[in-house]
């Protein structure tokens, strides 16, 4: 990625280096307009800024980024985050998980948070997709709504499988995404097909500007950390709790049911299945 100050910069062109610096996961994303907008500055200032800092154009500059974003390795996340907090690990963590639940905060939509607790609690079935590290966020958020009584699938993650789980969705019902880092091609057909059978989509999610965002039913935006560093899942690990407390309020006493239920069994059999 490009150390801006290595080059002589206006006020103008730093307050565009800023802006970058501090949101280079939504650089894929960003028109110069935005960018313009973003810094209070024109867009004949952020044209400029490109050949300062050693580039053709935008377009220029985010080939530069994407390859730079090839070369970040699980491996090179991990050893930054360790760098970072060599001295003060634990502390250095958690203010950073502090920050992430901050960030979350200041720009998750309360009204998009409310309307997904009431489909997630309303829908017949809630269907759940996710990939990667949010796998463990997505089977976290089916075992807590089972509990409630909710019916909830897991969507297959990838390739030609998803179909065959694709032709169980029914009109009426909810998907709930995990698109963290890009739209992924499994996100866009579920999107698109959602689109077209009144289905509604809950898309968690730590861009702010991406294209699946404007075609979500609703969003919930979680902070997980700049690219380039071990990625948190401290605040994203929140909002899936704090969607299943508000759904089991939402549901009510029935919410309950499954539970007593789950309690009469242990009882019954606990002899011969003790609690590990």
């Amino acid at each position: 990625m490009v150390h801006f100050d290595a080059y002589t910069l206006t006020k103008s062109q730093q307050s565009v280096a800023d802006y970058l610096s501090k949101n280079n996961h939504l650089i894929p994303y960003l028109t110069e307009l935005e960018i313009a907008r973003a810094c209070s500055v024109s867009v004949a200032t952020v044209s400029r800024f490109w050949e300062a800092v050693g580039y053709d154009n935008l377009k220029a500059f985010k080939r530069s980024y994407k390859n730079y974003e090839a070369t970040i390795t699980p491996a090179k996340k991990m050893e930054k985050a360790v760098a970072k907090h060599e001295d003060t690990y634990l502390s250095g963590m958690f203010q950073s998980s502090i920050g992430f639940l901050e960030e979350t905060l200041k720009h998750i939509s309360i009204e998009d948070f409310k309307n997904s607790v009431l489909a997630i609690s309303q829908s017949p079935t809630v269907h759940i997709y996710s990939s990667g590290p949010a796998d463990g966020l997505a089977m976290f958020l089916r075992f807590r709504l089972r509990r409630f009584n909710v019916d909830v699938t897991k969507l297959a993650q990838s390739g030609h499988e998803i179909y065959e789980d694709m032709i169980h969705i029914e009109p009426g019902d909810t998907i709930v995404l995990f698109g963290f880092v890009h739209f992924s091609p499994e996100i866009q057909v579920l999107l698109d097909y959602a689109a077209t059978q009144s289905v509604t989509t809950i898309l968690l999610t730590d861009l702010l500007v991406s294209p699946m965002i404007n075609q979500a039913t609703y969003v919930l935006y979680t902070e997980r950390g700049e690219v380039g560093e071990f990625h948190s899942m401290v605040a994203p690990t929140a909002l899936v709790e704090s969607l299943v407390v508000a759904a089991g309020k939402e549901i009510g006493p029935n919410a309950l049911e499954k539970l007593h239920e789950l309690h009469t069994l242990r009882k019954t059999y606990s002899s011969k299945l003790p609690k590990k």
